[in-house]
């Protein structure tokens, strides 16, 4: 039997997307050139090769060249340059990473 998390649950039941009801970033790729990414709280680092991005619970860490932040506004990070890679971590419960 597969155990489901309290949002799961309730994404089930009343039919909500479960990044509607818990704090999981949303990210859109454009190529590699163009990232986009929803719920950010913060930014950690930022120069033309590395961009760390707080969110609620998660690190977005964004490697590449030539990297710019276009827009920081309303929880949204938009991102352009060449993005070699990415990772996202999870925040431990005391909120350091």
């Amino acid at each position: 039997m597969i155990k489901k998390t309290f949002g799961e649950i309730i994404s089930d039941k009343f039919d909500i997307p479960l990044n509607g009801i818990v704090s999981v970033p949303s990210a859109q790729f454009i190529g590699n050139t163009h990232l986009s990414i929803d719920g950010c709280v913060g930014i950690k680092k930022y120069d033309e090769t590395e961009i760390i991005i707080r969110c609620k619970i998660y690190i977005i860490r964004v490697i590449g060249a030539s990297l710019s932040m276009m827009t920081f506004s309303q929880g949204r990070v938009s991102i352009r340059g060449y993005i070699s890679s990415y990772n996202i971590e999870k925040v431990n419960k005391y909120g350091k990473n």
